[in-house]
């Protein structure tokens, strides 16, 4: 054979190996759209996939029933098909719930986790006179205590007397919605529930013998205490270490059984000045002299 003859049949040949590779890629392609299409048609519209369980957890305050009804999921449906940010957000519209984190679980169940805002604070609203927790940002809760408050059974009464009893109350001249999930917005109350909020976590033996923050037309905050002090006024309350030095006195005050009237630590760079009881006297007066929480207090006596 010439050798013009021999290089159209390997020209032929190798043409139609060629085309025989681009057919098997089409063909292998072809099956795999195929075969995906018929696996995105069973994922969402198999029954196998339908929402048949939904799970939460995290939830104290809010019941899965208030959070099923937020989330407002249709029966039957598929849970590749549920657009989590939209799901998340509707149970994030209650005015108690913080963060939402969703699952799929394959191939029929939701998993929801809730973060519940947490009360820093309480409110007692005088137009309905029902009690409102307020979180560290300001956002107004659902009311612990309004005119449902009798028809609960003993139980829970007393479970919401404690949570009441845990968190001061805000009194005084200041300006708070009393409608959940709106904000607050004076700067002075925001402040307040941000030292509440920090006391709470750093110093829970001071939080639970505190009982109201009395926010004053002056500019001050006076704090009223159960036991061991009459009254503790403070003004700078953007202090970062306000909350540990109040929670050091008050552990002084715990450890050497002492009782004050009146504390002043409205500018706590320079300390805390103290009027005391003389039956007390000789304790202060040595602390004040000792190093410790009240080494450079200014003291005070009546």
């Amino acid at each position: 054979m010439s050798g013009w003859a021999d290089a159209f049949v390997d020209r032929l040949t190798g043409l139609f190996r060629y085309l025989c590779r681009v057919f098997l890629m089409g063909a292998t392609l072809a099956g795999v759209i195929l075969i995906s299409v018929d696996m995105f048609r069973y994922l969402f519209n198999s029954s196998d996939f339908s929402v048949q369980e939904i799970t939460i957890d995290g939830n104290e305050r809010v019941s899965q029933d208030e959070i099923l009804t937020r989330a407002g999921l249709a029966p039957g449906a598929n849970i590749w098909l549920i657009d989590l940010n939209s799901l998340a957000q509707r149970i994030e519209a209650h005015p108690a719930i913080h963060r939402t984190g969703i699952q799929r679980i394959p191939p029929h169940q939701i998993h929801i986790v809730v973060e519940e805002r947490a009360p820093a604070a309480f409110v007692l609203c005088v137009t309905d006179g029902a009690m409102y927790g307020l979180d560290r940002e300001g956002v107004v809760l659902p009311p612990i205590v309004d005119d449902s408050f009798d028809r609960r059974d003993a139980g829970e009464q007393k479970e919401t007397l404690a949570l009441a009893q845990s968190r001061p109350l805000l009194t005084g001249a200041i300006d708070v919605p009393c409608e959940p999930g709106t904000r607050v917005t004076d700067e002075r109350v925001l402040a307040g529930l941000e030292l509440a909020q920090t006391l709470a976590e750093s110093a829970p033996g001071f939080t639970a013998e505190t009982s109201e923050f009395e926010f004053r037309e002056n500019g001050d905050l006076a704090l009223h205490l159960k036991r061991r002090v009459g009254l503790i006024v403070l003004r700078d309350l953007n202090d970062d270490n306000l909350a540990i030095k109040l929670n050091a006195f008050w552990n002084t005050l715990e450890k050497e059984d002492l009782r004050a009237i009146y504390v002043d630590a409205r500018f706590p760079i320079h300390g805390f000045a103290v009027r005391w009881d003389e039956r007390n006297g000789a304790t202060w007066k040595k602390l004040y002299r000792n190093e410790g929480p009240l080494a450079h207090s200014n003291a005070m006596k009546s």
